[in-house]
């Protein structure tokens, strides 16, 4: 027992490492996020570790981990742990992020530990407040859960190409229901509670608008089949048609005079990097039949 234990904090230590090349994109504005975030709204992080590196290769997205603004929520409620959450972050308790992570499991955050973060806001567009209210509470609930990191097992199961799973994994159901119902990840923790008040994260859809039509799904009639909580991934979030995109920092600063910026030069890529680049400009030319017409994008 204790072997497995040092076994599992040995390999949460390992996955939650910072990566030395993580590159900022977003330039984030801390006061403007903390004037235009709203309650309920999913915080999406590029994050820096291991895991997270992997978790962007396998679901293909830049997002990796999924949060759930709760503002002063936890400050408000009849919890003794409201007081602990003052005294550790002060002032930024009162904007504060519930996510659920592997090392500490489900806990609340400062905002402002995303600032030097690549971030996306996402909003519930016509969700009502009382709703809203509901899907906090819910989410409020599981502070001090742990991390479902058999669920998070299953999950790259279900992302892995189906011809590289060996034959006893191969089943059309990777969540069977025995992992602990109390335990969870970042963003099936957030998708079960918007469903829970029947709001839509990602619909699933049939192959053709011709059987969405013959099925009365939405928008062809009242009708919509949900993915699986367990099955939902942080860029989900982002796809969905039901989540706008905030973005606080061009809503505060206003238009951008491009023509006033002053660029700086980028260095030259490398020898390898040009390699890359012409195997990358080999293999587009292979898929598209050796047509000899330039690839997407080139000048």
């Amino acid at each position: 027992m204790r072997l497995n234990r040092a076994l599992s904090d040995a390999v949460v230590r390992f996955l939650t490492r910072d990566v030395p090349n993580y590159q900022r994109r977003i330039p984030n504005n801390l006061d403007n996020l903390k004037k235009h975030v709203q309650l309920g709204d999913v915080i999406l992080v590029e994050g820096k570790s291991r895991l997270s590196q992997i978790i962007k290769y396998l679901t293909q997205s830049s997002w990796s981990h999924s949060g759930i603004y709760v503002g002063d929520r936890l400050l408000d409620a009849p919890d003794p742990r409201g007081r602990l959450f003052r005294d550790v972050y002060g002032e930024e308790a009162r904007h504060l992020v519930l996510e659920a992570d592997l090392a500490c499991g489900v806990s609340a955050v400062p905002l402002s530990k995303y600032t030097e973060y690549n971030i996306r806001v996402c909003r519930p567009y016509c969700i009502s407040e009382a709703d809203i209210e509901h899907v906090v509470d819910d989410v409020v609930a599981h502070v001090g859960d742990q991390y479902d990191q058999r669920q998070l097992l299953d999950l790259g199961r279900y992302l892995t190409p189906f011809s590289l799973l060996p034959a006893r994994w191969r089943r059309k159901v990777f969540f069977s229901g025995e992992s602990d119902s109390r335990a969870v990840i970042c963003s099936s923790l957030i998708a079960q509670a918007f469903l829970r008040v029947r709001y839509p994260v990602m619909p699933m859809l049939p192959a053709s608008m011709r059987e969405e039509q013959q099925e009365g799904l939405h928008p062809w009639g009242p009708r919509m089949r949900s993915v699986h909580p367990r099955l939902v991934l942080p860029r989900d979030f982002d796809l969905s048609p039901y989540f706008r995109i905030v973005k606080f920092n061009s809503v505060e600063e206003g238009p951008i005079d491009y023509r006033a910026i002053e660029w700086i030069e980028s260095p030259r890529p490398g020898p390898r990097a040009k390699l890359d680049a012409r195997h990358s400009q080999a293999v587009t030319s292979g898929r598209s039949g050796g047509s000899g017409g330039k690839p997407e994008g080139k000048p």
